[in-house]
């Protein structure tokens, strides 16, 4: 067996290891020239916020989906009772 001073030393090689790679890469200087400077997203003025549907065309649709929904809900409870007798 080693000893302890080797234990110390595996102990803080443990520790200091994940405290330095989270002081590293959490810094804002990695954020700022790593991170913000990618090309990952999109440019701001390409991209397309609005969606084009406004209140009404939003409620129409949502009654539309709930009356499909009903009609097959519908379809299926007389396809059930017509196979039960």
């Amino acid at each position: 067996m080693a000893g302890p001073k080797l234990e110390v030393f595996k102990f803080g090689v443990y520790i200091f290891t994940p405290v330095m790679f989270m002081v590293y890469f959490g810094a804002p200087e990695f954020y700022d020239k790593h991170v913000r400077n990618s090309k990952f997203w999109p440019a701001q003025e390409v991209v397309n916020t609005r969606t084009g549907i406004d209140r009404q065309e939003l409620l129409y649709e949502v009654e539309r989906l709930k009356q499909e929904r009903l009609a097959r809900k519908a379809a299926r409870e007389a396809l059930s009772e017509g196979k039960d007798v």
